[in-house]
């Protein structure tokens, strides 16, 4: 029998370019704190995120599934459908009802585009990002390393130069900025001409 691969229980995956539009409405370039939608859109915005997670949600945790128990990425989604489903229980803040409306429209886009990166990286079966495998290497030399451990007689951190620990610092902070490329910090989507 061939391998086993990670599937969901819809026929076709998410739609993930639909679910960051719904939320670049909300979160958009002229969405800043005076850029109010119109009080019609408001309640429909919401409902529509609201959907969108109630939808994700169940996919995420099933590709979440298929990684292993100590999985890095396995444990970051999860707690991102833990997240999401605090939020859509959350009441909408009653002050200020089209402010306060507002507000919780763009966390529940801000939780929606997380969720979508987290799926997009489940879903592929990644166990570990090359980000989180570059910082556990980088943390395990830190809490190894003589000289980057050597304190002084208060138990101040001396911070001595180690060449190692600069490398595996780079080897972090450029795989972190590869993986902001990759998924989830994309630039807006531009307005249609």
């Amino acid at each position: 029998m061939g391998a086993t691969t990670p599937t969901t229980g819809a026929e076709d995956p998410p739609d993930l370019a639909t679910l960051r539009e719904t939320a670049q409405l909300v979160l958009g370039p002229n969405s800043g704190p005076d850029a109010l939608p119109p009080d019609e859109e408001v309640d429909t915005l919401i409902a529509t995120l609201r959907g969108h997670l109630q939808l994700l949600m169940p996919e995420v945790e099933q590709a979440a599934g298929w990684l292993p128990n100590n999985s890095p990425t396995r444990y970051g989604a999860l707690v991102c459908v833990g997240e999401a489903r605090r939020r859509l229980r959350a009441s909408q803040p009653s002050f200020g009802w089209l402010g306060g409306s507002v507000m919780y429209a763009r966390r529940l886009a801000r939780i929606l585009g997380t969720l979508c990166d987290h799926y997009e990286i489940v879903s592929a079966g990644v166990a570990e990002t090359p980000e989180q495998t570059a910082f556990v290497h980088w943390a395990d030399h830190c809490v190894t390393c003589p000289t980057c451990r050597a304190m002084d007689d208060e138990g101040v951190n001396l911070g001595l130069a180690c060449e190692t620990h600069d490398r595996l610092h780079d080897q972090y902070r450029e795989a972190r900025s590869r993986g902001r490329a990759r998924v989830g910090h994309r630039l807006p989507v531009e307005a249609p001409a």
